[in-house]
């Protein structure tokens, strides 16, 4: 009988690609938040991966140069961070999402979405949450809501975008992504 020898080998971080997390926030709050989000993420896995992280205000992205590096930086996207309070995106933000769809190389990631305020049952962030999660789908990313407790409050989102999208989301290439969502 042979004897079983166990090796732990220790990966080096230097020379891997970093794991790209785009922020995306509209004010001063929403980036405190998502720069406390980062900070626990740094902390819990920097022994394991590399990060790279880039930040944007949605007000930059008024400006079409500054809309289309951040559109770039979507494309090669781990992870995409919206931080807001729970209101509707804007028109501009939306079509920003649309050219993002385009750009957009990975065939996975994740969408993160942190409302950082929002009421109990309250119609305008849910609206918010479900066009997110149809962003995510159509960008091949998992969805994760990262929600404030509020007593008794749900959230209507399915692990499948509304029905009435589904078909425009089945047209787009490479839209067979397998992932948490689907």
């Amino acid at each position: 009988m042979s004897e079983t020898t166990l090796v732990q080998e220790t990966l080096s971080l230097e020379g891997a690609d970093p794991c790209q997390i785009l922020v995306l926030y509209e004010d001063a709050v929403a980036h405190d938040v998502a720069m406390e989000v980062c900070g626990r993420v740094l902390a819990h896995f920097e022994a394991e991966l590399a990060f790279a992280f880039s930040f944007w205000k949605f007000k930059d992205l008024d400006n079409p140069v500054l809309a289309h590096w951040a559109a770039e930086a979507v494309a090669r996207a781990d992870v995409m961070l919206f931080s807001l309070p729970g209101h509707e995106l804007s028109p501009e933000i939306m079509n920003w999402l649309d050219m993002c769809v385009q750009a957009r190389t990975k065939a996975e990631g994740a969408l993160a979405v942190m409302v950082t305020e929002h009421r109990e049952m309250d119609p305008v962030a849910e609206t918010l949450l479900s066009r997110l999660q149809f962003a995510a789908h159509r960008l091949r990313m998992d969805f994760l809501p990262l929600l404030p407790e509020v007593a008794g409050a749900r959230f209507g989102i399915s692990a499948n975008p509304s029905p009435a999208w589904m078909g425009e989301a089945r047209e787009e290439a490479g839209s067979s992504h397998w992932g948490l969502n689907e």
